[in-house]
């Protein structure tokens, strides 16, 4: 069988910011001698809520791998600005903290994702932008292949986002699935074999900082009330962004509102660990958790 990182441009590397998508990455570079084809792009889409543990870890895997990583927001949607228009190349030190790409696409929809609107967060702030990226380098929409992190025990993905109707011009590779990665190939060569993040020695010399259970994006909407009350208990620091867009349009994101979250957790003080949540939530890749569509 051939060796699935071997990857033939041109395609894009669609890079979350969390360890599987990093090991994916690493992994093509070493089936590469460690030098990625021209034509084979990575980037990685900001939001603006990523937490800072992630932009240090996309920067990191830039630089202590020696590899391009192209910072991406989304600007807007404006058809008539074409693809460069849409989008801003933004770095480490230029890249938004305080949800600005979303706060624009917010306003442009003038409504908030959300369990009932849906996960158009990821649809716009996320995959429109690369696709937009992609096309001021040359690339239409269906021309080049999209690299996923996707691993075997996230096979349902695998099968099923190629088969939506929307995706029927895209052209996807997943190269840990292929490989047979599952999500203990991804820790052992993060954490060590057998080891957790708390045991960890760092055998890469570095990690993503963020533990089990914790995202990428600091609140995301969509996981299950158990998940989100724990994130705002640990950080609490994160939720005016959130609340501000929930009283201003009189909506909340999720099931619970913010403002219903920090009332319950008013009401019960017990810090519930890290170790006690959902087991299946995706523990730092949003992309590999949000439908419908994968960055």
């Amino acid at each position: 069988m051939s060796d699935p990182f071997l990857i033939q441009g041109p395609a894009l590397v669609s890079f979350s910011g969390g360890r599987s998508s990093a090991y994916m990455l690493w992994r093509l570079l070493q089936a590469h001698g460690g030098m990625l084809p021209d034509d084979v792009v990575v980037a990685f889409a900001n939001t603006g809520r990523e937490r800072e543990e992630t932009l240090r870890f996309v920067y990191e895997c830039g630089a202590r791998w020696g590899v391009k990583i192209a910072w991406l927001e989304f600007v807007t949607d404006l058809k008539s600005v074409g693809p460069a228009g849409r989008i801003a190349v933004v770095g480490f030190n230029s890249a938004s903290r305080n949800g600005e790409p979303l706060d624009r696409l917010i306003e442009r929809k003038q409504a908030l994702f959300s369990t009932v609107s849906g996960r158009w967060c990821t649809e716009r702030a996320k995959v429109q932008t690369l696709v937009d990226y992609m096309e001021t380098l040359g690339h239409a929409p269906g021309g080049f292949v999209e690299v996923i992190g996707f691993r075997s025990d996230e096979y349902d993905r695998v099968v099923e986002l190629p088969l939506k109707p929307r995706n029927v011009a895209r052209r996807f590779a997943f190269p840990l699935a292929r490989a047979g990665v599952r999500r203990v190939d991804v820790e052992a060569f993060w954490w060590g074999p057998g080891r957790t993040f708390e045991t960890s020695v760092a055998p890469q010399g570095f990690d993503l900082g963020l533990k089990k259970g914790t995202g990428n994006c600091d609140h995301c909407p969509f996981l299950s009330d158990k998940t989100r009350i724990a994130r705002a208990r640990l950080f609490p620091e994160t939720l005016p962004w959130w609340k501000a867009h929930e009283a201003a349009r009189d909506f909340s994101f999720g099931r619970l509102s913010f403002a219903e979250i920090e009332a319950h957790i008013a009401a019960n003080p017990l810090l519930i660990p890290l170790e006690e949540l959902d087991d299946d939530e995706p523990d730092s890749d949003c992309v590999g958790h949000c439908e419908p569509e994968a960055a």
